[in-house]
């Protein structure tokens, strides 16, 4: 277990030295912004983005959030589930922002996984993010099956703040 976690640690420390260093937030698109945060993590994975949501429509750390969540999902994809094809989609329902991660991997059964207590931390940090937008996610996959997981985060107004 504390081996997992020092795992899980220190990967977390790496995404946030690299979110530190990088200018994906400057990206003139989302779909460019997703691509650049996942480019590192797909090797030979097939990944198509259709995000049709304008950068405008987000602050620096709604987009930030929304890159982190996007980036924790693939990488599960990829190492967990072994994919070979992702597909992240997005877009706006009023005040709603809606966008899911889908693949091709294994599948799982997303009553069944292990969490915080086993070291595993990823779906936890990606529910705390949520968490502070209001938002929901949907986990839907079966073992063989591809998973894909939706989110809907409320986008705060105009006289509202979205830091935590």
């Amino acid at each position: 277990l504390a081996t997992l976690s020092l795992d899980s640690c220190r990967e977390e420390l790496r995404n946030c030295l690299w979110d530190l260093r990088n200018l994906t937030l400057e990206e003139r698109t989302v779909d460019e912004a997703i691509r650049k945060t996942l480019q590192q993590h797909l090797g030979n994975i097939d990944l198509a983005v259709r995000f049709n949501v304008p950068r405008e429509a987000f602050s620096d750390n709604m987009i930030h959030t929304v890159l982190r969540i996007i980036r924790e999902l693939v990488i599960n994809s990829v190492r967990h589930g072994k994919a070979t094809d992702i597909k992240v989609a997005g877009s706006l329902d009023g005040n709603r922002l809606l966008f899911s991660v889908r693949d091709n991997g294994c599948g799982f059964d997303p009553h069944a996984v292990p969490g915080m207590e086993e070291g595993h931390f990823g779906l936890q940090g990606i529910r705390d993010r949520i968490d502070l937008f209001n938002g929901e996610m949907t986990i839907d996959s079966s073992p063989s099956s591809g998973t894909r997981t939706t989110i809907v985060l409320e986008l705060p107004n105009d006289t509202e703040s979205d830091t935590p």
